[in-house]
């Protein structure tokens, strides 16, 4: 019976170990998820592109009812100088994946060029650190990596175009199993706003990201926005992961936000993403849940992103 329960015991450690190995690796992708709320997660050329100061806070949790379930938290927040022509943000990262914990920090600047009455250009880049569990069955430690990216963000008031690549880093891991969790996508982001009507905004957009050893990922959808008061959306992501604990590409985004007055921001959003491979057995209700406080110290007007 004991060397049953050492089997059971040994397997389930594998288990956690790949599924901590994958979130880790995955922990900036809880940023990058929140592209829609924070462009700035995936493009640090959009830095600073509002123009006012904001701040955007978010809470994601997978489940309520089960101790040690995936939650994480993240925060943001960018603002211009030199009367808009510079941006400067930052953004930090705390991210619980089972009995793995990692952490993220990093800072973007972006110079913004005026290309003629319409279009302007930013281009960013930004650097952090991540902190996160580096671990084999026998031995656990807690690694600082260094990260660095580059964009751009090509915008009008109708249109913007944005490409990025928020990860050039490579890391030495010699032959642990993190190497195949290691990530550094390219996003292609287009999209745009259009009044349906004096009350009705329409906010259309599209997501190409192309990883190491996956194939292209595409996330498509809109948001409405009615009086500039209450905002719905969705969005559908397709695409294929690589390996059997790659959690399943396809899922489907709802949002609802709300201007709490005229500073202030709220957000709830869910995900019908799958959950990690460890969970899989799991037969209670599945899904993301996320809620967002945006606050706007000065806003010169409603921001549409």
């Amino acid at each position: 019976m004991n060397t049953h329960h050492t089997l059971v015991r040994i397997y389930f450690s594998a288990i956690l170990l790949l599924s901590g190995l994958s979130g880790a690796f995955g922990q900036r992708e809880v940023l990058y998820e929140q592209y829609v709320q924070n462009p700035m997660a995936i493009n640090p050329g959009f830095t600073g592109v509002r123009e006012d100061f904001n701040m955007t806070a978010m809470f994601r949790r997978k489940w309520f009812n089960i101790q040690n379930s995936p939650s994480s938290q993240t925060f943001a927040a960018d603002g211009t100088f030199a009367n808009g022509k510079f941006g400067v943000g930052f953004q930090a990262l705390n991210d619980q994946t089972s009995y793995f914990t990692t952490t993220g920090f990093s800072a973007s600047f972006a110079f913004h060029l005026g290309l003629s009455d319409q279009w302007k250009l930013g281009l960013g880049a930004q650097g952090g650190i991540n902190v996160l569990p580096v671990s084999d069955l026998y031995n656990s430690t807690n690694r600082a990596l260094g990260s660095f990216g580059l964009g751009a963000w090509l915008r009008s008031d109708k249109l913007y175009l944005g490409i990025s690549k928020p990860e050039l880093l490579s890391q030495k891991f010699g032959n642990q199993a993190i190497n195949n969790f290691y990530r550094r996508p390219l996003y292609i982001m287009a999209g745009g706003s259009y009044n349906l009507s004096t009350d009705v905004m329409l906010l259309p957009h599209i997501l190409a990201i192309q990883e190491k050893d996956h194939k292209i990922r595409v996330d498509f959808g809109s948001r409405f926005w009615f009086k500039e008061k209450v905002g719905i959306g969705a969005s559908y992501r397709v695409g294929g992961g690589y390996n059997s604990f790659s959690a399943n590409v396809d899922y489907l985004q709802i949002s609802v936000e709300a201007q709490a007055g005229r500073n202030v921001r709220l957000g709830y959003f869910y995900s019908t993403r799958q959950v990690e491979q460890i969970y899989a057995s799991y037969s209670g209700p599945k899904g993301i849940h996320e809620l967002m406080l945006k606050f706007i110290p000065n806003p010169k007007g409603f921001q549409k992103y």
